[in-house]
């Protein structure tokens, strides 16, 4: 009966800790108009779009001239989103904890790291 007790605790657990992260999961999809000041010209403002295909978080940079570029490498825990891109054949990663409807973080680039901040429009 102990073990029965436990168990079903030990459930219960695990069902109410992945909840929790579906729902930060879900307070990331969106888009976010973002901006990079001190970025060359064309990658300084632009929006960051993130969807969830087959239970993974998925998204894209959409850039001031209307090009994109795919995310790689994204995950979300902690508050925290990780990811990157490749631009002009370099890789640029970026790490952003999100509070609400903010992002804040920086873009590490092959010159060095750079500020980033973005607010959620949707």
């Amino acid at each position: 009966m102990k073990k029965l007790l436990i168990f079903t605790l030990l459930v219960a657990f695990a069902a109410t800790l992945n909840a929790a992260t579906q729902t930060r999961k879900k307070d990331i999809l969106g888009k976010w108009k973002y901006e990079v000041a001190s970025a060359p010209y064309g990658y300084e403002k632009g929006t960051l779009v993130f969807s969830e295909k087959e239970g993974e978080l998925a998204g894209e940079v959409q850039f001031i001239d209307g090009s994109k570029a795919q995310m790689t490498k994204i995950s979300f825990e902690d508050e925290t989103l990780k990811c990157g891109l490749y631009v002009e054949g370099g890789y640029i990663g970026i790490e952003a904890k999100i509070d609400g409807k903010n992002m804040a973080g920086s873009v590490d680039t092959p010159d060095g790291k750079i500020d980033l901040k973005a607010e959620k429009t949707e």
